[in-house]
C-alpha cells in the first residue's frame, strides 16, 4: 500500500521531473513545484497514471514568504511529510571571478542555497512528524578539473552541502535522514547552457539518475552522506 507523502522542487524538467515520476510508483501523494505550469501539467499526468495523487504548486522559490506559506498550507492538510527532494537549481554561465555579474550571482545564491535553506527550515516540523522522513538534495561535488571559471556555482553548492551535513548531524535522533546526491555529467538543459556541443552519448540520462536516487530514498539507509551518482 502506498504511504509516502512527498514534495519535489525543480519538478518540471531534468532530474527533478524524473524523480517525481519515479517516486509516484511508490508514493501516495506528491507535491510538484516549479515556475513552469505547462511543464508541471505534463509531469502531473504521468504521475497520476501511476495511481498517485499529485498537486501542482506553481511558485518561484526565490519570492519572499512563498516557501514558508506553502509549508503552512500543507500542514493544514497533512500531518507529516515523508520525502523532501530539493532539485531546483540554476547555472547560466561560467566566468572568471572578476567577470561575475553581481545580480546573476545573487540569483544563483538565492535559488541554489537560500531557497534550499528555507525549504529545510520551513518543512522541518512536517518532516519531524513523519515516522521515517528523508531529505534528498541534488547538489555538486568539488571537482579538481573544474578549478577555473566555476566560482559562480561551485562555492555555493559546497556551502549547501555543508549546511545539509550539519542539519543531518543535528537531527540524527529525529527520524530525519538527509543525504546529498551529486550526479556526474547529466543530459539536462542546465548542462546544455554550460557545456554546449557535448557528446550526449557520454553522459548520464536524467531518468537513470532518478532511479538511483529514488532507490536510496526507499532504502533509507544512512544519513549525512554525500553520494556520487554515476
Amino acid at each position: 500500500m502506498k504511504k509516502l507523502n512527498c514534495l519535489v522542487t525543480g519538478a518540471s524538467s531534468g532530474i527533478g521531473k524524473e524523480i517525481s515520476i519515479e517516486l509516484s510508483t511508490y508514493a501516495k501523494h506528491i507535491y510538484i513545484c516549479s515556475q513552469n505550469v505547462q511543464k508541471l501539467e505534463i509531469v502531473h499526468d504521468k504521475i497520476i497514471q501511476n495511481n498517485c495523487e499529485c498537486t501542482i504548486v506553481p511558485l518561484n522559490l526565490c519570492d519572499e514568504n512563498v516557501i514558508e506559506n506553502l509549508a503552512k498550507q500543507i500542514q493544514v492538510k497533512d500531518t507529516s511529510l515523508d520525502t523532501l527532494v530539493l532539485s531546483a537549481g540554476i547555472i547560466n554561465e561560467l566566468s572568471p571571478v572578476e567577470s561575475i555579474d553581481l545580480e546573476n550571482f545573487k540569483n544563483i545564491i538565492n535559488l541554489n542555497f537560500l531557497s534550499n535553506f528555507r525549504m529545510v527550515k520551513s518543512f522541518h516540523s512536517l518532516l519531524k512528524s513523519s515516522n521515517n522522513a528523508y531529505i534528498a538534495a541534488v547538489s555538486s561535488l568539488k571537482d579538481p578539473s573544474k578549478e577555473y571559471y566555476w566560482g559562480i556555482y561551485q562555492p555555493i553548492m559546497t556551502a549547501l552541502n555543508e549546511l545539509l551535513l550539519t542539519y543531518s548531524k543535528e537531527n540524527k535522533g529525529a527520524n530525519i535522514k538527509t543525504n546529498i546526491f551529486c550526479p556526474l555529467a547529466v543530459n539536462t538543459k542546465l548542462r546544455d547552457v554550460i557545456m554546449p556541443g557535448e557528446d550526449k552519448s557520454k553522459i548520464s540520462d536524467p531518468k537513470d539518475v532518478a532511479v538511483k536516487i529514488v532507490n536510496y530514498i526507499l532504502e533509507a539507509a544512512g544519513t549525512g552522506e554525500i553520494i556520487e551518482i554515476t
